[in-house]
């Protein structure tokens, strides 16, 4: 049992404060903020488990349901047979001889695998294979009565629809199988199938052979005739422009050949003629030049005079400059340089006579450039015309050679048969039928049955949103489960066969909400406790007796106040008392108006005269009077009020008692119900201290029923069932344990 959500009591003379009934009341509204929110927590096992235990008769109806429909149905299918043919694509074109292939080298991509997917599958392919085989004569693949056309298009069409291409992982290997009722077939269509489509690939080939022979033998006549028009004409305009072609690497007239050779000429005489001038104007300026030190008579004068300079120098120390032989040696020195001007003279002219020569030869050469130039400007104004011929014949010639080329091996593939595909394993003939597959239906029926089973269960649980256990009444509802009491399956004598046993689960039940009473506050259990339901037939009278009796046996005095002044369900003798409407509305003894039971310590304050208008006279300020005197006079006080949702006899009643607990059939309310009957509650300052949970089926909710209660009896928890009490039966309902009538059915129906 939760007890974490207890609030604690004040003194026994007291009532709950202002500020614990606002805390509680804060607490309720956070739990149930809105009513979308109830289904918004996260993974539960143990509830996912709960909710499979719960609906596990259907689960298992579904599964059961499922798998025979499967077994029907997969008996029901024709047998089918499969045989395979596997293939194989190569990477490229075997080719036997270099250059062999009209098409060029066709790579097995995925692009081309797909298209040989689709090419198997295509409707020519069928056709051809269903005229082969002569299948459109054959009743199994076509109706005799039609046109062999139509024949043949039936008949392809049932080849297409059964077969199946798929490739074997990422290689180029591809399965070709074929399904048909009949073993025989299966085989026999599949090889027939791979034959065709590679027959169809060399014809294919071959035609296309044939095509280019064509073409190309009617382009090579058109080119040829065409270089031959064009050369005529070349050698037409050559000979009427006077155009001469020297056959040399670059090609070219003579002119052209010339103006290149003089040119190069006049680069050399130009260079001559700087290289000259530049001399010359040296040996002018400067006495020291190439050409002057490079003369041998310059160099021999030079060198006689300075010998004389010497011998004169010599004797000049011994005879003065007058002296004859002095005088001889000067006119020597005199007559060397007179002949070493004559010779630089002579090289001076020398020079010029070379620059001369040099400046004339550029001279003429460059008068014959400019020449040849004209001429050759006029020769290309006449070329132009010849060049494009010339262009064109070339042209001409290429084309003819390429397609001369082409042709040769055209003419050499056309004679060689080549194709990419190729035979791996052919199909046999299959021993069994591949479908119906029993096993593997009988398991796809069981997983999708337990799917849908399952999930039906899930959808069912998230639409019932009823209180069906503790934990909605905790987690829905934000209130403690006090109690839980189990359904029974006896409802003759329930106060005799139930409440009389002390081992019974009943029993048991609410023992352990007289416990859970005793701890909601420091002092035990609260003086007077309001028992209510959101609407009749919960079980609250039931409960209310019961308690009653459970605290009667620990030795406490207590009276229950039968508060419904609409609808009484306690029976006492005539005039043994008042009931609550006289105490209400005339000043009398409770304890005079007390009416005992024959169980020892439980006494009862009937209803009494059922008023015009309950709800005004509950509202009278001696009701508080007449609990207060109660609350003095006995240890426990148990009201037993009219449901919440149909009047307000409950809030007013709740306001004045210490404590109040909610009455709530199991799987009956829908939590916003119940929501809204706590909340009424709440508003009139009621002490709400739980609820007590009944007619709890825990393995119907999907529980172990030990979790929350044990039974001492032979039968357990699961002892008795309740059936529905028809209306001329109503007065079974009422309890007969104050009234002094034996012949009184003792009856304690658990609707009340």
């Amino acid at each position: 049992m939760n007890y974490d959500r207890f609030e604690s009591l004040p003194e026994r003379n007291g009532r709950p404060s202002a500020l614990a009934h606002a805390r509680r009341y804060e607490r309720f509204e956070a739990t149930h903020p809105e009513e979308g929110d109830l289904h918004e927590d996260g993974f539960n096992f143990w509830e996912v488990v709960r909710i499979v235990l719960r609906r596990k008769w259907m689960i298992l109806a579904i599964t059961i349901l499922g798998v025979a429909a499967a077994v029907v149905l997969t008996l029901r299918v024709t047998p089918l047979y499969k045989a395979m043919t596997t293939i194989e694509v190569q990477r490229e074109e075997t080719r036997i001889i270099e250059g062999a292939s009209v098409d060029p080298a066709v790579v097995a991509d995925d692009q081309y695998m797909a298209t040989q997917y689709a090419l198997l599958q295509s409707r020519s392919l069928a056709e051809r294979v269903a005229e082969v085989l002569n299948l459109p004569s054959d009743e199994r693949y076509a109706d005799q009565n039609l046109p062999r056309d139509e024949r043949l298009g039936e008949a392809a069409t049932k080849i297409v629809n059964n077969i199946r291409v798929r490739p074997e992982g990422r290689s180029r290997v591809i399965n070709v199988e074929f399904i048909s009722p009949y073993p025989g077939e299966t085989a026999r269509i599949a090889n027939a199938l791979v034959e065709n489509f590679i027959q169809t690939n060399l014809e294919r080939k071959y035609n296309t052979t044939a095509f280019a022979r064509d073409f190309v033998e009617e382009r090579l006549q058109t080119t040829k005739q065409a270089l031959e028009e064009s050369e005529r004409r070349l050698v037409e305009y050559a000979a009427s422009e006077d155009i001469l072609e020297i056959d040399t690497e670059g090609g070219g007239s003579l002119d052209a050949t010339s103006i290149v050779s003089l040119n190069q000429e006049l680069a050399a005489a130009e260079s001559a003629r700087i290289d000259a001038e530049q001399r010359y104007r040296e040996a002018q300026n400067n006495l020291t030049t190439r050409a002057m030190l490079e003369s041998e008579d310059l160099s021999r004068l030079r060198t006689r005079r300075s010998e004389l300079n010497a011998e004169y120098q010599e004797k000049l120390g011994t005879f003065k400059p007058g002296y004859p032989e002095m005088e001889q040696l000067q006119a020597r020195i005199e007559s060397i340089d007179a002949e070493i001007e004559i010779e630089r003279e002579a090289i001076i002219a020398a020079l010029g006579a070379e620059y001369n020569a040099a400046q004339a030869r550029e001279k003429s050469l460059r008068d014959r450039v400019g020449e040849l130039r004209g001429e050759l400007q006029d020769l290309r104004d006449r070329r132009i015309d010849y060049t494009i011929i010339q262009r064109e014949v070339d042209t001409n010639r290429t084309q003819y050679e390429a397609l001369l080329q082409r042709m040769k091996e055209i003419s050499i593939a056309s004679g060689v048969g080549s194709s990419q595909v190729s035979i791996i394993d052919r199909a046999i003939v299959p021993d069994a039928p591949f479908k119906p597959n029993l096993q593997r239906s009988l398991l796809q029926a069981l997983i999708l049955s337990l799917a849908l089973g399952v999930g039906l269960a899930f959808a069912l649980n998230y639409i019932d949103d009823t209180i069906k256990s503790p934990d909605d009444v905790k987690n829905k509802l934000g209130l403690p489960a006090i109690g839980v009491v189990p359904k029974v399956r006896n409802t003759t004598d329930i106060v005799t066969s139930e409440l009389a046993d002390p081992r019974s689960a009943v029993s048991e039940a609410f023992f352990s909400t007289r416990t859970a009473l005793q701890f909601t506050t420091s002092s035990g259990a609260p003086r007077s406790l309001l028992m209510t339901s959101t609407r009749p037939g919960e079980g609250k009278t039931s409960s209310t007796i019961a308690l009653a009796m459970a605290f009667a046996k620990i030795g406490q005095r207590v009276l229950i106040i039968d508060a419904d002044m609409r609808k009484p369900s306690f029976v006492a003798d005539s005039g043994a008392s008042i009931g609550l409407s006289g105490m209400l509305t005339r000043e009398a003894d409770l304890l005079d108006n007390i009416v005992a039971s024959r169980h020892q310590g439980l006494f009862l304050l009937p209803a009494g005269v059922i008023p015009p208008n309950p709800a005004e006279l509950l509202s009278s300020p001696r009701l508080k009077a007449v609990i207060a005197e109660a609350e003095q006079a006995f240890d426990i006080v148990l009201v037993d009020s009219p449901p919440v949702l149909s009047f307000t006899d409950a809030p007013l009643l709740g306001s004045l008692c210490e404590g109040a607990a909610i009455i709530i059939q199991s799987g009956a309310i829908r939590t916003p119900q119940a929501t809204r009957t706590i909340g009424r509650l709440m508003e009139s300052h009621s002490n709400l201290l739980g609820a007590i949970l009944t007619k709890f089926d825990a393995k119907k909710v999907g529980y172990d029923s030990a979790y929350y209660y044990y039974s001492y009896s032979a039968k357990g928890a699961y002892a008795y069932r309740e059936p529905a009490i028809p209306n001329k039966e109503s007065i079974r309902r009422k309890v007969h344990l104050f009234s002094d009538s034996d012949s009184a059915p003792q009856i304690f129906d658990s609707e009340n």
